[in-house]
């Protein structure tokens, strides 16, 4: 990998803040353990990961984890002891704390501060105990934290999940009428100042604004109320994060109401929002949560966030990458492990191999990874900031901008490694594909061969696996055939679905619209034959299943992705996949009326999410097809 690793990425990033070792490990691990961690000479748990990262100011999200089977068996529990709370089960909430507990002891006091922040949450939500949750968030903060109550943090780095807890913090010691303006105000510092990346700044800011906007209302003080939601609103919708809009969106317009009451009028340039806009904004994710949402999830919990996880097994890519090879155990350990019963025990997720041994396996099968790594090589978080913005970019269809950063990433990317050239190509084809600069079908065929150089899906294969699906009389064996593991091929990494994406649209392009079907629905097969949940790979799930259920114009596959937008707090896809239902409902004359309805909330969740060229289509649609009444313009 040309020495590029996420341990220099680290290294790196705590050099460019001129942060000592000792102040960034403070309360959650040794300097000796980051020094390592840096040098490569050692990996850490991945909660631990998360928490350096934040606490450097960046966000965990910009990467993509390869996980062994113990650390995703942590990650699950994690999110079954959510589930659990808010579902109000306290009797399989307090079991899964104790299982997590016993299974990651030893792992660092990150893990203790996480057992306390449980225990606070089922104080909280299920015994709606106020002193005893404030009493284990005061654990919680002491256990990573100790210097939390000094009123000086200048000298501090504090990670997101750890400003949760702070601000969690806040919002007992609020409900109990106790002062807590003080350590708002130094956490809202904090954030300025230190949370740079912008989604984390998004999330945090978001959860800090409610609680600050709070406190105006209590001080009579609505206009600034107004002033910090809308703030949080703009860098939410930027970040297309659905997740704690419904709070804030509440609280402005219980400010309007406050201000009629007392016959007060807002200052026009303070807020985008008007007093109506709210209330429609409102009132759409109150429905959309309402039909296609989870009824238990909550909308206002500052220890929750939206989703926007990279998470693939490593022995479920070894194994797969092995057989379709055509090596033996012996061969992929050949160089690596005196024998080859450690890869046998891999593949069957019985063990994890050290980072070191992991990149050298990957490279057996020609893939340019390691357990966490950006979605182009690099060393800088700049690059894979740089990356995010071209995504950003070319999703509102803003092409001539993303040129410009293409231009900006491939000088800080080493271009002799393939994943980065492959990468740079694609995005390029990308652009060229909907600027209508290159034929579609040298584009298909060069978008084909980039794809395959590591994943090995020829169209032979998903015709083959068509053809036996549509087979009655093979279905028995088919699933028998699919149900053997060594049969199964991976599920792709992010930039190898980019690419499935892009042959996916190409292909449909050309007049091969069931191919590209095809295309995606084999794909999708994989995502759910995986021992990962889809809600954990949620940048490359949503992509394709939204672009299936378009090109389907399917009801049940558009709900599904409603269904997992909402879930993991998504915005920027909810517009898109209502309008995917609002197209498939439209076949039937009987819904014209709900339809026409449909569409102008479509046109309404483009604007809240900041997608301006989807809103004007949208517009233009609705006042050609139901001109009844303008949507607002």
């Amino acid at each position: 990998m040309s020495g590029i690793t996420t341990g220099k990425m680290l290294k790196n990033a705590r050099e460019m803040l001129e942060l000592s070792v000792t102040q960034l490990v403070e309360g959650v691990c040794s300097r000796r353990t980051l020094q390592k961690l840096e040098d490569d000479e050692t990996e850490c748990d991945l909660l631990l990961f998360i928490v350096l990262l934040q606490r450097l100011g960046k966000s965990p999200d910009k990467l993509e984890y390869i996980l062994s089977r113990q650390e995703y068996y942590l990650e699950r529990m994690r999110n079954w002891f959510l589930t659990c709370v808010f579902k109000g089960n306290q009797k399989w909430a307090e079991r899964v704390l104790d299982l997590y507990w016993k299974n990651s002891q030893g792992l660092g006091t990150v893990h203790r501060m996480y057992l306390c922040r449980g225990r606070a949450m089922i104080s909280y939500w299920i015994d709606h105990d106020l002193e005893e949750a404030e009493g284990w968030l005061i654990q919680t903060l002491e256990s990573t934290f100790p210097r939390w109550n000094n009123d000086d943090w200048t000298h501090c780095r504090i990670s997101t999940l750890e400003l949760e807890n702070i601000l969690s913090l806040v919002r007992v010691q609020r409900e109990q009428n106790k002062p807590v303006w003080n350590l708002l105000q130094r956490c809202g510092r904090y954030i300025t100042q230190h949370v740079t990346d912008g989604e984390e700044h998004a999330k945090i800011f978001g959860k800090y604004a409610w609680l600050a906007a709070q406190e105006k209302l209590k001080y009579n003080c609505p206009e600034d109320a107004i002033t910090l939601c809308t703030e949080a609103i703009k860098k939410l919708r930027q970040y297309s994060i659905e997740y704690f809009l419904k709070p804030l969106l509440t609280i402005i317009l219980r400010c309007y109401q406050e201000m009629e009451k007392k016959k007060e009028k807002l200052i026009r340039s303070k807020t985008w929002i008007s007093k109506e806009r709210c209330r429609v904004f409102l009132s759409i994710l109150e429905r959309l949560n309402k039909y296609f949402g989870e009824k238990w999830y909550p909308q206002n919990s500052i220890l929750c966030n939206c989703s926007q996880k990279s998470y693939h097994l490593d022995y479920e890519i070894v194994r797969a990458e092995r057989y379709i090879h055509g090596m033996t155990q012996e061969m992929v350990a050949d160089g690596i492990y005196r024998n080859a019963k450690e890869i046998g025990r891999m593949e069957r997720g019985q063990s994890a191999p050290k980072n070191k041994h992991f990149i050298k396996i990957m490279e057996k099968f020609g893939l340019c990874k390691e357990r966490r790594g950006g979605f182009v090589v690099a060393d800088s978080f700049q690059a894979l900031e740089v990356r995010k913005q071209i995504q950003d970019c070319i999703s509102r269809y803003q092409y001539d901008c993303a040129e410009g950063l293409v231009i900006q990433l491939k000088q800080m990317l080493d271009m002799s490694i393939f994943e980065n050239s492959r990468t740079i190509q694609m995005i390029l084809n990308l652009i060229n594909m909907y600027k209508g600069q290159c034929s579609n079908h040298e584009l298909l065929e060069e978008s084909w061969e980039l794809l395959q150089k590591t994943y090995h899906c020829l169209p032979e294969h998903i015709t083959e696996w068509f053809e036996k699906i549509l087979n009655k009389k093979m279905e028995k064996y088919l699933m028998r055939y699919l149900k053997q593991k060594r049969r199964r091929y991976r599920v792709p990494l992010k930039n190898e679905t980019d690419m499935i994406n892009q042959v996916a649209i190409l292909l449909k392009r050309i007049g091969k619209g069931e191919e590209a079907i095809q295309l995606y629905s084999f794909t999708i097969y994989l995502f759910h034959q995986s021992d990962m949940k889809e809600e954990y790979r949620y940048r490359s799930y949503a992509l394709l299943l939204g672009n299936m259920a378009a090109d389907k114009c399917s009801i049940s596959d558009s709900t599904e992705a409603l269904n997992y937008s909402l879930r993991c707090g998504k915005l920027g896809t909810l517009g898109r996949d209502y309008l995917t239902l609002t197209c498939a409902l439209e076949d039937k004359s009987s819904n014209r009326e709900i339809c026409c309805k449909m569409v102008k909330e479509a046109y309404y969740l483009f604007e809240l999410s900041d997608n301006k060229v989807n809103r004007e289509i949208v517009k233009k649609y609705y006042n050609e097809n139901y001109g009844i009444q303008k949507v607002c313009a």
